[in-house]
């Protein structure tokens, strides 16, 4: 009787971490247009351990025989898909970086400590700081601790939406679209020349036509950039969207590739950070990947991690990017 219920146990939890990794497969492909289903996306590398996990129990299964190996592969397959959605942020080529290099960190500001940021950039000798949700509230109390002294040039300050601060000089800024949050920056970068870097910030899924129309301005505008292919460009900022969600992928289409995929970072979840959000008492950790670095044909990030600010409620993404070797 023991061996039976252990048995019974076993063919449930196979069948319910298999449900939930084939769920998260599908949600990737189906393109989902609802808040839910959107947000369940950025769940989907956690597809791989839910199908590792079911084939050992499928495999300590001992009859039925026929469900034992519908359940193997089915186990199988949904472990391959997943590992090939995720292989890319760990395997392939690093491509090599030339000598010269711009440190680019993309933080989302509604919340953090503004003295631990005017650090964290001076520790890790930033070059160009991204901020979203970054308005006179937030940034005033950054000037005041300090962060010209780092970064003097900028673009965006008091007009709300997207702020660049930049160590080398800003020549030229405009919006990415109009009544947009995102803004496009001119920067002259020493060894690498003209950047152009695209801060972008776009609404979360919270109502999805507007979340995508958001991506879909974003895409247009940066196809619009990308068509003279010689333009160096970063893209950086909270995009609200992970590698798994079509909008990104959309834009990797254009060419831009991200840091953490060209950096083997793995995956790298970037929001909720901090305590700011709680289920039943607990923490919950970060599982979403929202925020991002990508580049265009010609630059690299040869590294690209997160970092965590205190009292903010995303992690930052630091990328260092140079022209490729």
């Amino acid at each position: 009787m023991p061996g039976r219920w252990a048995s019974a146990v076993t063919s449930l939890m196979v069948v319910g971490l298999l449900l939930g990794s084939l769920v998260l497969a599908a949600v990737r492909v189906a393109d989902p247009g609802t808040r839910r289903l959107i947000e369940l996306v950025s769940l989907t590398p956690i597809g791989l351990p839910l199908a590792g996990t079911a084939l050992l129990g499928a495999l300590l299964l001992r009859k039925p025989r026929g469900a034992r190996a519908v359940a193997v592969v089915v186990a199988t397959s949904l472990l391959a898909v997943h590992a090939w959605w995720l292989a890319p942020l760990y395997a392939g080529d690093r491509p090599a970086g030339g000598s010269a290099s711009l440190v680019v960190l993309a933080q989302n500001f509604e919340y953090g400590d503004p003295g631990a940021l005017v650090g964290l950039v001076h520790d890790e000798d930033v070059d160009v700081l991204v901020l979203t949700d970054a308005d006179s509230t937030r940034i005033d109390p950054l000037l005041a601790v300090g962060i010209g002294e780092l970064l003097p040039h900028s673009a965006g300050i008091g007009e709300g939406g997207a702020v660049v601060l930049s160590r080398f000089p800003v020549t030229g800024t405009e919006l990415l679209y109009d009544e947009s949050e995102s803004r496009l920056v001119e920067l002259e970068a020493p060894g690498l020349g003209p950047v152009t870097i695209a801060a972008v910030h776009t609404r979360p899924p919270y109502e999805p036509d507007a979340w995508l129309r958001d991506h879909e301005q974003v895409r247009t505008a940066l196809a619009s950039v990308r068509a003279d292919v010689d333009r160096a460009v970063v893209v950086a900022g909270d995009l609200n969207a992970t590698l798994a969600h079509a909008p990104v992928r959309r834009l990797v289409d254009l060419g831009l590739t991200d840091s953490a995929v060209q950096a083997n970072a793995g995956w790298s979840p970037t929001w909720p950070s901090g305590s700011h959000q709680r289920r039943l008492g607990l923490t919950v950790p970060a599982f979403a990947a929202i925020d991002h670095v990508l580049t265009s044909p010609g630059l690299v990030a040869t590294s690209s991690r997160t970092v965590d600010l205190p009292g903010a409620d995303h992690r930052a993404v630091l990328a260092t990017v140079s022209v490729a070797g």
